[in-house]
């Protein structure tokens, strides 16, 4: 039996072969374009196999290939994730000591055992494939050693059939958790292991193609479509254009043959045309599919088919909430839909090859791929540490540095470029994530550029280890410049590097945690502006949270990092997607769809500048337009836009419109001219709102008739104000409401009181310590003064008080005038300063705890979903009604949400009475069974229930989002940083026979 070798990173295979192309031949007479499942030449090896857990593989026996099995074990599947030890999820740091090449003794091992049938022919090869297993294994057939392997997610193939023999055969193979390699595999994801892909035996002939290569070089309208093969047999080859027709069929015994197309038809990621070509031998027949097409880089911009192209991208793991790293094909169809409904056209494959099934479909549906080799190393940072260095992030190359993890580097990103050379939707060749620059990397970087010149190469990660050989980081091994996070103006420095001609590359930015991403439209403002900007992908595309159940609802309950009982951990940082697990989308993914839109729209002068922000597709061509004039909400006008928008075309459209009035504007959605399997005929694709005047100002123009002037009482604890219909009583200890009364119905549940509190978003990571230092969440009020006055418009009442916290000096001084007029309204005017050095608050405004059945808010301003100052691409202005919490998300960790920002008007309902707040400025409001306090508190969303009270919060403002759990905070545009501000709303009480009589 071989000895232990998962401990030496120069022996990464024993008895696989050479990696090739993937693809399953047919036997003749099949169609080789069906299923691979149909092949009568693939034997899968997928089911329910019999399992023997270790906790090492020196705890196994001898001839662990006889471990008695304890139960049986899905494959593919983690065993995690069926009973045998528990995930862990970790983003930067090992899951181990950081030893190399060494790991754990106490190494969680698991035996693999199962029985099948073998019916042997003269001729016929099997040959045995893994297409992922997770770390490293080992493999027996009848007890007899076949071989070695690893690297998670890339395929290992041996040729069993020395081994077998006729009838009933034994396939045992041997899991480890951990081996050298794991230090190479350092990715953010969950750590949990098992043969995760699919496992089959090819039958193949002795006499066989054994790999492929598709070639081509397309100019003046003429391709010369190369293939290349290896092996024995003679070859017809037949290449088919896209609508199925003949284009050639040859014979050829050279090993290579080149096909002329004239006027070829191309293929890219908005009109994905494929060839078929099929290579038949007297015994098999092969069927591939083939895009023509073109990438380079000229004068610094990034083309396909030599038309600009903008990258809109996504960063994918592969990951399933109740089956882990293993997927199928339906998922990754359901993830591919999703993504080209949401006008994504790039997927960077973080941070390892995706199952070979995932590109095919992304050649056919339509991607342009960033397939990145399984390498990452990023522990190495934290490895590093030295008491005189906190953090030194040249550190990360300490892995890459060392000469014996040379070769694997290499033979990572070898497997993975022959594994796909032939797969057209893939763009770039990734060299991996986070792993530092080094010699080894230029090695690989040059050797792809000998290997495959007619892709791009790219590597993010270039720092480079201190007093380790300096490589030659230069533009002839990358062929982009890349970072990850980098800000807007971060980005558009890049340009104004005079020595730089590269093309700039976001890899990872936009990182959608949580309530997020925000900003994402600023980037693409630049991005649009600037032709050697490429595009990006947002980190990251879904939540990796594992479900252990349902609630009552049925709505899924997700467990994070930490939840297992792992001690090293990173918390939630793995919910932090575009989609929920289920990949039911967060309002993120409507967020950076919107501004992925395929037209864009602006005024200039009486035209409308219609903006085509496709490369090769007339906008015509797949989308209708049609516009929707409102005034202050309601509409005035309507029709449709006859297209004519070439690819990144421009139109100019006139409308016959009338701008006067207050608060008009114009929306034009585009709709699907057709229906795909991702989208049906009609469905909005996007749209544009144009805002052609401001709002009325409306606290001018009191909605209640007027009356008596109110009375005024003064006590020790308050001051009373009341008329006929209306009582308020106004708190001493804070100068706001504590009781509102409105023919004897009480509509505050407590208090008024002011807040700067929100729940934390996780993208305000880097705030909530310091909120949670000046103890934003519970400021105390001090009173200063508070003074009654009763005048010709009403009772009026100044205020001066301040908050804060023990220990502290005041946060916030506000100097404010209620003033209750006699038709019960209440005008708040308040001026408030910030304490200079204080950090940026999440908000400024008013809390009001409301009966439980004012849940209706009906408000102008933008929805309809949630919408933030930086988060609001995906809503419009206008006039919109709801139930309290319709736009909130449940997001796995509660944090703030549901809030609407852009309002002048909101009307707050209930069954017998209602509130409406008026406004000349713009304020945001968010109404809520949910306490923020318990929002606050809460770990994981199953642990909150809605109080039946309801939560109105009033705000002048609350920051933006951002992307500050891995990325730029909001803009300071978007921040409450510093800054002195000015509230003035109305609030009127009314009954709910009123409420219809009110004019909007």
């Amino acid at each position: 039996m071989q000895k232990w070798v998962h401990e030496n990173p120069e022996i990464l295979h024993i008895g696989t072969l050479e990696a090739r192309n993937e693809f399953t031949p047919f036997a003749a007479g099949q169609d080789p374009f069906r299923p691979k499942e149909e092949s009568s030449l693939r034997m899968s090896m997928n089911g329910q196999w019999d399992f023997a857990p270790f906790e090492s593989p020196e705890d196994a026996p001898e001839e662990w290939w006889l471990a008695e099995p304890v139960r049986k074990m899905p494959v593919p599947g983690n065993w995690e994730m069926n009973g045998y030890g528990k995930p862990v999820y970790v983003n930067i740091r090992y899951p181990i000591p950081y030893d190399p090449p060494y790991v754990p003794q106490k190494n969680p091992t698991g035996v693999y055992r199962r029985s099948f049938s073998v019916h042997l022919q003269p001729g016929v090869r099997w040959l045995l494939n893994f297409e992922g297993v997770d770390s490293c294994f080992y493999v027996c057939i009848n007890g007899r050693f076949l071989g070695y392997s690893q690297g998670t997610h890339n395929t290992s193939e041996f040729d069993a059939t020395p081994l077998l023999e006729e009838g009933i055969n034994e396939l045992a193979v041997m899991v480890l958790k951990w081996c050298d390699g794991t230090y190479l595999e350092d990715q953010d994801k969950w750590r949990m292991s098992g043969i995760i892909r699919d496992v089959f035996f090819l039958l193949r002939r002795e006499k066989q193609i054994r790999r492929y290569e598709i070639t081509q070089q397309v100019q003046g309208g003429q391709c010369r479509l190369r293939v290349k093969w290896q092996g024995e047999a003679p070859v017809t080859l037949e290449l088919s254009d896209p609508d199925g027709r003949l284009v050639e069929k040859a014979e050829n015994k050279q090993k290579e043959h080149v096909f002329h197309i004239s006027a070829p038809r191309l293929w890219n990621a908005e009109d994905p045309k494929l060839y078929s070509l099929v290579l038949r031998t007297p015994e098999e027949v092969i069927g591939e599919r083939i895009g023509i097409r073109t990438l380079e880089i000229r004068r610094g911009v990034f083309c396909v088919n030599g038309q600009p192209v903008k990258l809109r991208g996504v960063n994918r793991h592969e990951s399933h909430p109740v089956t882990g790293a293993y997927v199928t094909r339906e998922d990754m169809l359901q993830d591919l839909y999703l993504m080209k409904r949401f006008n994504i056209n790039a997927i960077r494959t973080s941070h390892y090859p995706p199952n070979a099934e995932f590109l095919r479909l992304c050649d056919e549906l339509g991607f342009y791929v960033i397939d990145e080799a399984d390498i990452e190393s990023h522990g190495s940072v934290e490895a590093s540490l030295t008491t005189d260095h906190d953090f030194d992030y040249s550190g990360i190359a300490l892995l890459a540095n060392r000469k014996d993890y040379e070769e694997a580097i290499l033979d990572r990103i070898r497997c993975m470029v022959e594994r796909d050379i032939n797969r057209s939707c893939v763009v770039f060749w990734s060299m991996g994530n986070e792993s530092g620059y080094s010699l080894a990397f230029e090695h690989a970087l040059r050797w792809v550029g000998q290997r495959d010149p007619s892709r791009l190469r790219h590597y993010q990660s270039i720092h480079m280890l201190k007093g380790a050989p300096v490589p030659n980081e230069s533009a002839d091994v990358l062929d982009m410049v890349s970072t990850m996070y980098a800000s807007p103006e971060q980005m558009e420095k890049f340009l104004h590097n005079g020595s730089e001609t590269r093309p700039y590359f976001l890899c990872e930015y936009a990182h959608a945690m949580g309530n997020g991403p925000g900003g994402a439209e600023a980037y693409w403002q630049k991005i649009y502006a600037n032709p050697r900007l490429m595009g990006g992908c947002v980190w990251e595309w879904c939540d990796h949270g594992i479900r252990i159940g349902t609630e009552a609802d049925g709505t899924p309950v997700y467990r994070y990092g930490g939840d297992f009982g792992e001690q090293n951990h990173d918390g939630n940082f793995c919910i932090d997607g575009l989609v929920f697990p289920d990949r039911t989308p967060h309002r993120g993914l409507h967020e950076i769809g919107q501004v992925y839109r395929p037209v864009r729209v602006e005024k200039k002068g009486k035209h409308y500048i219609f903006r085509n922000m496709l490369s090769f597709t007339a906008a015509e061509e797949v989308l209708s337009c049609r516009y929707v004039m409102e005034q202050e909400g309601i509409t005035c006008g309507e029709g449709t836009v006859a297209l004519r928008l070439p690819p990144l075309g421009v139109q100019e459209v006139m409308l016959p419109e009338n701008t006067a009035g207050s608060g008009r504007t114009v929306c034009f959605f585009f709709e699907a001219a057709h229906s795909t399997p991702w989208r049906k005929q009609g469905e909005t694709v996007c749209f544009e709102q144009v805002r052609l005047s401001p709002p009325r100002a409306r606290i001018e123009k009191p909605a209640l008739s007027g009356g008596a002037l109110p009375e005024i009482h003064e006590d020790p604890a308050g001051i009373r104000v009341h008329a006929d219909r209306f009582e308020y009583r106004i708190s001493r200890e804070t100068g706001l409401p504590e009781s509102i009364l409105l023919d004897g119905n009480e509509l505050l549940l407590s208090p008024a009181r002011w807040n700067v509190w929100r729940a934390p978003t996780d993208n305000d990571s880097p705030f909530r310590h310091k909120w949670e230092r000046f103890h934003l969440y519970d400021l105390i009020p001090r009173v200063y003064e508070i003074s009654p006055e009763r005048r010709e418009d009403g009772v009026v009442i100044r205020t001066r008080c301040s908050l804060g916290w023990q220990s502290h000096m005041p946060l916030i001084h506000i100097s404010y005038r209620l003033t209750i007029h006699a038709n019960g309204a209440l005008e708040m005017k308040a001026d408030a300063q910030v304490a200079e050095g204080r950090p940026p608050l999440p908000r400024f405004g008013l809390a009001f705890r409301l009966p439980a059945d004012m849940e209706q808010a009906e408000y102008m301003g933008f929805g309809p979903g949630e919408s933030y100052a930086d988060k609001k691409e995906a809503s419009r202005w206008g006039m919109f009604t709801e139930k309290a919490d319709e736009s909130r998300e449940k997001h796995i960790r509660p944090q703030e949400s549901g809030a609407h920002t852009g309002c002048t008007l909101l009307d707050v309902v209930g069954t017998s009475a209602g509130l409406r707040i008026i406004s000349d400025a713009p304020f945001s409001f968010r109404l809520t069974h949910y306490d923020p306090e318990k929002e606050t508190a809460a770990k994981h969303r199953d642990e909150l229930q809605p109080e039946k009270e309801v939560y109105l919060f009033l705000d002048k403002a609350q920051a933006g989002i951002g992307t500050g759990s891995c990325g730029p905070v909001p803009a300071p545009e978007f921040q409450l940083a510093g800054k002195n501000m000015q509230f003035r709303f109305c609030m009127e009480p009314y009954t709910r026979v009123e409420h219809g009589e009110k004019d909007k």
